[in-house]
């Protein structure tokens, strides 16, 4: 049986009557173990390491969980600050824990006058869940070392241990939960009476608003899979707790990976997910860490695979059941300037970027008042409100040069099936058959080509990515026309435009088989025409098409099988010829590229739609 979380909840540090829980603020562990400590041990006040000038906001954003709320305020020295609420912290936890069963809750931090510009260096919350926080702090305190060892933390610990002296002569069972650097010095402070030192608690304002479901993407607190993990299990308490944090983003891992598969309809090949593990375990072991964190997860998985895996992996790791609604007017979206983060960058597909802090990860997130303003100066005479979808011209120049690079490939192949070699004697002929040449070795003769001949013009390409036979993946069909004379014309069936939403008015969408067809402006709608109704599949549709429309000889056909033997009859009729590329002899990832397109609500979105799709 896998270890559970917060199974050595008793294992913590004792006073008195007074029980010291220290916590890693936003990770789960810590938020099982008060949760447990308050239903096992039953205290009669729960002291917390949250300041009393934001008792209001902090009690009313305890209330809304597990949606997600977020404290802004200004200190007493005009400093402005930020407190996420969130179910995975242990301090708002046990907020949280106190409200339900109506017991005495005490807010016993002062607020510091400035925003702490530290991070204490602390072990992973894995480790400490494991051995038992009562156990690590002993061994710590052996070993010499200490969590933290600043003067406004000195203050702040005195002040929480006057605190708790007062209540527990008040109460019989006292319970603390605080940040886990401070439980040595707080232990240390009571073993003697203390006075409240004299310190500036207030704030000159403070506001609580819903935190805006784009803000769960940068990581700045627990991976929301996680917390949703903990919200279900605390949603029903006769269940054991949620399992390890290794275990969780283990499974988490794979369901990201069949989340991807879902998406895309692309399998994540098993070299993949190993590389992406491996990565992650030498990654950690050289930064002195055990498990990852949600930027861990990412970049790692953009390294073993791609962007656009990991673009979603991110997406998956973020969700989270109890989001918050976006278009709500109050929200708050945060971003790295307001919380004072600085670090490292990196590019995802779609042109999202992330910055890094140590070990955190952040995605910065769509500010829409940024993209109201551009939409406003490069607003072209479309009517964003109307329906006249169009493609992204990018993608059309990056479709037709494959289109090119295909018809290339298959002149290279009809040219090398068509040639023969021989021995050199006199003539060098065509050239030297350096794959003869090498297949002879033996004979210790050098092979000339001859009878060469020329390449062959290509009219139309037809690609199948999918056959989709039930037609059930690929649902969606439709005819364009090239909108100049470098474009084709165009007859595809992909997913449903709208299943999957990147932007105002932008759908990604994937290819299931497309027939591309050169001039532009000839094609009639292949799947309403009834001259092609003897065709009994889809897929051979478009070949039939592409046969059709050719205006040229050739026809470049790519897919897993090769063409049935009745549509090269067909095509040698009408004075054409197919060549056959398979779909698994050419680049995967390009392939990939090439399956995947937007379809944009209307032209108007075409002013925009590059800062959500561009690839830099």
């Amino acid at each position: 049986m896998p270890h559970l979380m917060g199974q050595n909840w008793s294992d913590v540090v004792r006073f008195e009557n007074i029980t010291l829980a220290g916590v890693l603020h936003y990770r789960v562990e810590f938020s099982v173990l008060v949760r447990t400590l308050v239903a096992e041990e039953n205290p009669d006040c729960i002291c917390v390491e949250l300041p009393h000038a934001l008792r209001n906001e902090i009690v009313s954003g305890a209330r809304r969980l597990p949606y997600h709320s977020v404290i802004l305020y200004e200190t007493a020295s005009n400093e402005s600050a930020v407190l996420i609420l969130e179910g995975s912290d242990g301090t708002q936890e046990a907020v949280r824990s106190a409200l339900e069963r109506d017991i005495d809750l005490w807010f016993v931090d002062p607020l510091p006058v400035r925003f702490p510009l530290f991070l204490d260096r602390i072990p992973d919350a894995y480790l400490i869940d494991r051995i038992g926080q009562g156990t690590f702090l002993d061994l710590l305190a052996k070993s010499g070392n200490s969590l933290s060892n600043d003067p406004d933390n000195t203050r702040r610990e005195t002040f929480m241990a006057a605190r708790l002296q007062e209540a527990a002569r008040k109460y019989e069972k006292v319970l603390f939960v605080g940040g886990l650097a401070h439980i040595p010095g707080v232990l240390e402070h009571l073993q003697r009476p203390q006075a409240l030192p004299l310190l500036k608690t207030g704030v000159n304002a403070a506001v609580l608003a819903p935190l805006h479901p784009d803000s769960l993407k940068k990581g700045f607190t627990e991976i929301p899979r996680i917390t949703e993990a903990f919200e279900k299990w605390r949603n029903a308490p006769d269940d054991p707790p949620p399992v390890n944090r290794h275990e969780l983003i283990l499974s988490l891992i794979e369901q990201a990976s069949a989340h991807f598969t879902r998406e895309t309809r692309q399998e994540v090949p098993e070299y993949a997910r190993l590389t992406w593990v491996k990565f992650l375990r030498k990654w950690l072991s050289l930064k002195g860490e055990i498990l990852p964190d949600l930027y861990h997860l990412v970049a790692s998985a953009r390294s073993a695979m791609d962007e656009d895996f990991a673009y979603h992996v991110h997406e998956y790791f973020s969700d989270y059941e109890w989001s918050n609604d976006p278009f709500d007017p109050s929200s708050i979206l945060l971003n790295e300037d307001a919380l004072m983060f600085h670090g490292h960058k990196i590019v995802l597909h779609k042109k999202l970027r992330t910055f890094f802090r140590s070990n955190r990860y952040r995605l910065k997130a769509v500010n829409s008042a940024k993209w109201k303003e551009h939409l406003k100066r490069k607003w072209e005479t479309a009517d964003p409100n109307e329906v006249d979808i169009c493609s992204y011209p990018p993608e059309d120049v990056e479709v037709e040069r494959w289109g090119t690079a295909l018809i290339k490939h298959a002149n290279h192949l009809l040219q090398t099936s068509q040639s023969d070699s021989e021995p050199f004697v006199a003539d060098f002929g065509g050239g030297p058959d350096i794959r003869e040449t090498l297949r002879r070795y033996y004979e210790k003769r050098i092979y000339v080509k001859t009878d060469e001949q020329g390449g062959m013009e290509f009219g139309s390409v037809v690609v199948i990515f999918d056959e989709d036979e039930d037609v059930f993946r690929y649902p969606f069909q439709m005819t364009w026309l090239g909108e100049h004379s470098q474009e084709s014309d165009m007859a595809f069936y992909s997913t449903l435009p709208g299943a999957q939403i990147v932007g105002p008015g932008i759908s990604r969408m994937e290819h299931g088989g497309f027939v591309m067809s050169y001039p532009p402006l000839r094609m009639y709608d292949v799947w309403t025409d009834q001259d092609f109704d003897f065709v009994p599949s889809r897929h051979e549709r478009l070949l039939v098409a592409g046969i059709a429309y050719s205006e040229k000889p050739g026809v470049v056909y790519v897919a897993r099988k090769p063409p049935p033997s009745r549509w090269k009859k067909l095509a040698r009729t009408m004075g054409k010829r197919i060549i056959y590329i398979p779909l698994g002899s050419l680049n995967p990832l390009h392939v990939k590229r090439m399956r995947t397109f937007h379809m944009l609500q209307n032209k108007g979105v075409r002013n925009f739609a590059g800062e959500y799709l561009r690839k830099d």
